[in-house]
């Protein structure tokens, strides 16, 4: 159900300030700074920087950066108490405009999204694995964060048995799909480094274990 907007206080230079910052921690895939962000009153609009590489002409790495930007811009507002709501304007005069995240009310954040906020400055640590935590880390539409912690599966995906690993998968492959993905992936490492465990993403060619259907644009490596 949307909610009414209502005129809220804007935000100071401070939370600005902070906001860019959490901007600024998100991992990049591949090599350059493919976004940019627009703050304006109680609004943010991330923006895709276009960018011709040889080893992304798909433009798929840009769009899981871009994702990570979205999921630490959202996770920052919701430690600062505000309820936030995120369009995709998917309007054709602008295909740059990924996504614009709004300021809509005053609510509290949870001690969880409190701890993934924290954990944007947090460096990564070595503790138990714990894949049912991080799975459920994701609240972005369209996407699955699938634990892998069989020795075949594991297998299949170049890593050593008794380790773990997140899938990221989506059903689509719309540009949509794939900026989600990025955000999802995103909120895994976070929720890992708020609950003391470190994840390394898995570069090699990645194809699907048997059994898993979906797309699939990230393996987190948990450790």
């Amino acid at each position: 159900m949307r909610r009414t907007r209502i005129a809220v206080p804007e935000w100071g230079a401070t939370e600005v300030e902070l906001v860019v910052r959490a901007a600024r921690r998100a991992p990049v895939c591949g090599t350059g700074h493919p976004w940019v962000l627009e703050p304006h009153g109680n609004v943010v609009s991330l923006y895709e920087l276009p960018h011709h590489s040889l080893h992304d002409r798909l433009g798929f790495d840009r769009l899981l950066s871009c994702g990570a930007v979205l999921h630490n811009v959202h996770t920052a507002l919701r430690a600062f108490g505000w309820h936030v709501e995120v369009e995709f304007p998917h309007d054709v005069a602008r295909p740059d405009l990924l996504a614009v995240l709004t300021a809509d009310d005053r609510q509290a954040p949870t001690a969880v999204e409190v701890g993934d906020y924290e954990a944007i400055e947090m460096p990564a640590a070595h503790g138990r694995i714990d894949l049912p935590a991080l799975a459920v880390s994701n609240h972005w539409a369209g996407v699955r964060l699938l634990p892998v912690k069989d020795d075949a599966s594991l297998g299949a995906l170049g890593l050593p048995s008794g380790s773990g690993a997140l899938l990221v998968l989506t059903t689509l492959e719309s540009r949509q799909d794939v900026l989600l993905a990025g955000a999802a992936t995103q909120a895994a490492r976070l929720r890992a480094r708020a609950l003391g465990m470190a994840t390394i993403p898995v570069h090699r060619p990645l194809r699907l274990p048997d059994g898993v259907s979906g797309h699939l644009w990230a393996v987190l490596q948990v450790r």
